[in-house]
């Protein structure tokens, strides 16, 4: 097994972390009064946390690249991502479904159990899994383009189609089908820039945390300022003060920022203990696991909230943060570690 960099691991699980913050607040949000300062803070929280799709597509290509190898299988690596990413999301996809179909949240049907599969749509971050997996199949294309193209024409390259397939996309479907376009969140080339950052991130790895060290400072100015102005930007967007075109194109920006920042700080804190403490890997590993199946933690204290007449949003605000980041990790947690126990007297038998 490849030794995990620790910056990597520390910053996947700040993601993870900050996944679970966004679905946790999500209630709070929609519930505060919009001119209370309370959905001011909340949300702008929310909003400074709603980069981690963006970053776990970097580390996605960062990770995939890391070790670049010239002798890969790829009838190897779609099995692998079959079995580590396919089947625990069709998993977790079914305990969803059931959940929902037997809280009756939804009227299950045949087309709506496939539909829902195939674009991620059933609950809110199941998408992400539909993003990368486009991204897996086009391994071959990725891996022609970190032998064959510099940097310096990939990357804003990369950028220029990221924008604009937010637009062109949705327009080209209009044009064609006269209607709007369903499933512009899950089109991969809306995050194509990411992955392709942490693809030559990856190659270039040591010029890039060495820029990180030395740029740090300039770097969490940047997140700061970029951040103040998405915030400011939702704010008024939801405040009904202010509507501006270039919102979405300012939220690449932030997210680049956001992504470079985390990734500082993993870089600060891979040379302490807890770093390379068992408990950490064990919970990166588990981060997959944990992306997926958090939500019916927040399911379930809601349902539990309810019954128990719980009403105060800034109390529920607290206890689903700490019982979405608590049990979904710890259950996870012993969950990996279980299984690698049951592997080790496994091989040890044979």
């Amino acid at each position: 097994m490849e030794k995990r960099k620790a910056e990597i691991t520390l910053t996947s699980i700040i993601f993870m972390l900050l996944v679970i913050f966004i679905h946790a607040s999500s209630d709070a949000v929609k519930s505060y009064p919009v001119e209370s300062v309370a959905f001011a803070v909340v949300c702008s929280l929310n909003r400074l946390a709603s980069f981690v799709v963006q970053g776990f597509i970097f580390l996605s290509g960062l990770r995939a690249f890391i070790n670049f190898r010239e002798d890969f299988s790829l009838g190897k690596y779609y099995i692998s991502r079959i079995i580590r990413v396919v089947l625990p999301y069709f998993i977790v996809y079914n305990i969803f479904y059931l959940y929902l179909s037997l809280t009756h949240m939804i009227e299950p049907s045949v087309s709506h159990y496939f539909e829902n599969l195939l674009t991620g749509g059933l609950v809110g971050h199941l998408y992400f899994v539909i993003i990368i997996l486009q991204f897996y199949l086009l391994m071959p294309l990725w891996r022609w383009m970190y032998r064959k193209v510099r940097a310096v024409i990939a990357v804003p390259l990369s950028i220029l189609i990221t924008i604009m397939s937010k637009v062109a996309v949705p327009e080209f479907y209009r044009l064609i089908f006269q209607r709007e376009f369903p499933y512009e969140s899950i089109v991969f080339l809306s995050y194509l820039f990411y992955f392709v950052a942490g693809l030559y991130a990856a190659k270039y790895y040591r010029q890039f945390c060495e820029y990180l060290r030395k740029k740090k400072i300039l770097v969490a100015v940047s997140w700061a300022v970029c951040g103040l102005i998405t915030c400011f930007l939702l704010y008024a967007i939801r405040r009904g003060w202010y509507y501006p075109q270039w919102a979405e194109n300012m939220h690449v920006l932030y997210c680049t920022a956001a992504i470079m920042f985390f990734f500082s700080v993993g870089i600060s804190l891979s040379g302490t203990k807890i770093a390379s403490s068992a408990l950490i890997n064990l919970t990166d590993r588990s981060s997959y696991l944990i992306y997926l199946i958090h939500p019916v933690f927040i399911f379930l204290i809601d349902s539990l909230m309810l019954n128990m007449g719980i009403g105060s949003t800034t109390v529920k605000l607290v206890i689903r943060i700490l019982f979405a980041v608590i049990v979904p990790v710890s259950v996870c947690v012993l969950y990996t570690f279980l299984k690698d126990k049951t592997a080790a007297a496994v091989r040890r038998r044979k």
